[in-house]
């Protein structure tokens, strides 16, 4: 057994075991796929592997043992729209849970007063290839991951375990096309989506694949259209949302080499049941297009960046979905031909870069947009969750968007038009000033400094904050987010600032300061708690008044991904994936390298009461 997969729990190992058998019994009429041994071809579901780790054993006591784990799955019902709006507690059926980014749970089952006493449920050991910024999703105690695949093959798994005790119920894996560009694949995903009676998943190489939520079997693949260019560069490494019927998906990695007119970054819809393309908003405004001056004259093949790298948010009662748009490159204007633009103004601006787009999902038209940093020149992403909220500040009642870019700054817009109300400034930027009432910003450094050399720049290209989400609490009207003071040739004595935002007050309701920088995303739940992993591989519940550590466990890496939660048969469960964490993450860990990471591994770990 290789090294991955040391971490299993009994029951997974039992799982493990019983692999590769006779068709388990016919649910609603259909028969699952036959559960094979080795996965071949672009796409095999069953429980399946690579090399000969999974053979076909004949025993009848592993076949009637095998089908009886996988009965689990006769439970599983197809996901409504209703309940996409509205999900049952012990659900978790999207990277936040809900629309609107909250990444929190009504469940209270785990609470401030008898989480001391959490203990781990089941253990799953993951391919050590892919990197971890990954959250999985819950239906009906079915838990749905994805993994890279394994060494012998540069391919995708997704794999379906029972949420109770870890057992493998079936496996699907796929090849990435052969020639697609190593120097570009983000070999991560943010996390999968489910509707209907299907499980959506993004590949790396540009397909996005309906999977029956049962069985793994596929329902419809879908190529977005770099199939034909071998030096395509786009990839999908965030997440699908799905919105009246339509599977909305953005691409990230747009940057320079072998892009076309045809392959710019954009978010696009797709039928939810066949998979066929309804709308696509690229993220450049392109020749002829609003926004087009904004380029400097650039040529459409040389706009370059504008990555969806996270998922939008939607607002059922606007119909309005909110997608942030990352850089552009190169990152410094000289270089990309944006510097002291032609006429001056906002001609060098870059639309959509750095921008919140509120966009009509049945459409794909354009509502309005904000640029929170125009003619960015530090690599400074506002491409992050879009936090939908209502508030009562300045004695108006309004609902709100509130975002928080690489800089650090708490940004907050009117959810309808896209208003600037106001912003925060906890101090960890010297990029730019802001005029509080129009939020108009002046940038403090000169663009012509090169990167190497001159002024430092606060954050670093790396964020004071990055892709690991905050978490909403709806008790407390606070955004929890780990900011980090990580400057430029600079490390302070207790980097982390974890934070909580009033959304009423726009103020700090607290602000911890530690030693052990928070590596993974936050979740938040009714039990008045607030999960997180650090760079000390600790995992952490704290509490949401006051941030103060209430129960900890150590995990055998640093977490990179985001904790969720969910419910079954009557008992909550907390899980988290540790290990292989991506750039930012192991960025974050090197500010206390007293803390030294092991040997690469990776576990998805399950808590639960006694």
């Amino acid at each position: 057994m290789k090294k991955q997969h040391i971490f299993l729990s009994l029951s997974a190992c039992i799982a493990f075991g019983a692999i590769a058998l006779a068709q388990a019994p016919a649910t609603e009429g259909t028969q699952p796929p036959p559960i094979v041994g080795g996965a071949t071809g672009s796409g095999t579901s069953g429980i399946s592997g690579g090399g000969n780790r999974f053979r076909t054993p004949t025993d009848p006591i592993v076949t009637a043992k095998t089908a009886e784990i996988r009965k689990v799955l006769d439970k599983v019902t197809p996901v409504t729209n209703e309940q996409l709006h509205n999900p049952s507690p012990n659900d978790w059926l999207m990277w936040r849970r809900t629309y609107d980014a909250y990444g929190f749970s009504p469940l209270k089952q785990i609470n401030r007063d008898n989480v001391k006493n959490l203990n781990v449920a089941w253990s799953w050991g993951l391919s050590v290839n892919g990197v971890y910024e990954y959250t999985p999703v819950e239906h009906d105690g079915i838990l749905y991951v994805w993994s890279h695949g394994e060494r012998e093959s540069l391919g995708e798994n997704i794999q379906a375990l029972d949420a109770r005790n870890g057992n493998l119920l079936w496996q699907y894996h796929r090849n990435i096309r052969p020639g697609f560009n190593p120097l570009n694949v983000f070999a991560t995903k943010r996390s999968l989506a489910i509707a209907s009676d299907k499980l959506i998943f993004p590949t790396t190489d540009m397909h996005i694949i309906a999977l029956n939520l049962k069985t793994g079997a596929v329902e419809w693949d879908a190529a977005t259209d770099d199939d034909n260019n071998p030096k395509g560069v786009r990839t999908y490494n965030g997440a699908p949302l799905i919105v009246n019927d339509k599977v909305i998906m953005g691409s990230s990695g747009c940057a320079a080499g072998g892009m076309t007119y045809s392959q710019t970054c954009f978010v696009a819809a797709r039928d939810l049941n066949t998979g066929k393309e309804i709308w696509r908003f690229n993220t450049f405004a392109q020749p002829g297009e609003p926004g087009d001056e904004t380029w400097n004259g650039l040529p459409a093949e040389k706009r370059w960046g504008g990555s969806v790298w996270s998922i939008p948010s939607y607002d059922p009662e606007q119909n309005l979905l909110y997608v942030g748009v990352g850089t552009p490159y190169p990152w410094r204007s000289i270089e990309r031909g944006t510097h002291n633009p032609k006429g001056g103004g906002h001609n060098g601006d870059g639309l959509y870069m750095n921008s919140t787009l509120a966009i009509n999902p049945d459409t794909g038209k354009l509502v309005w947009y904000y640029q929170h940093l125009p003619n960015d020149d530090w690599d400074q992403d506002y491409a992050y969750e879009r936090i939908i909220t209502t508030t009562n500040y300045g004695g108006k009642k309004r609902k709100i968007l509130i975002t928080v870019g690489k800089p650090g700054v708490f940004e907050v817009l009117d959810a309808k038009t896209g208003e600037f109300i106001t912003a925060l400034d906890p101090g960890f930027q010297n990029i730019f000033s802001f005029d509080p009432k129009t939020g108009v910003k002046t940038p403090l450094l000169p663009s012509e400094t090169p990167w190497t050399g001159g002024a430092k720049h606060c954050a670093t290209a790396n964020g004071a904050r990055n892709y690991m989400p905050g978490a909403f609490d709806p008790q407390t009207n606070r955004y929890y987010l780990a900011i980090d003071d990580l400057c430029m040739n600079r490390t302070p004595e207790t980097p982390d600032h974890m934070i909580a935002f009033d959304a009423n007050t726009m103020t700090l309701a607290f602000e911890n300061l530690t030693r052990e920088v928070q590596t993974s995303g936050i979740l938040t739940t009714a039990g008045g708690l607030m999960f997180s992993g650090a760079s000390d591989r600790y995992f952490r519940a704290m509490d949401v008044k006051d941030g103060k550590e209430l129960w900890r466990s150590r995990e055998q890496d640093v977490a990179c991904s985001a904790p969720m939660t969910y419910m079954v048969d009557g008992k909550q469960y907390v899980s988290i994936i540790a290990g292989n964490p991506g750039n930012a993450c192991i960025g974050r860990a090197r500010a206390t390298l007293e803390y030294p990471r092991p040997a690469e591994s990776v576990v998805l770990w399950t808590y639960q009461l006694p």
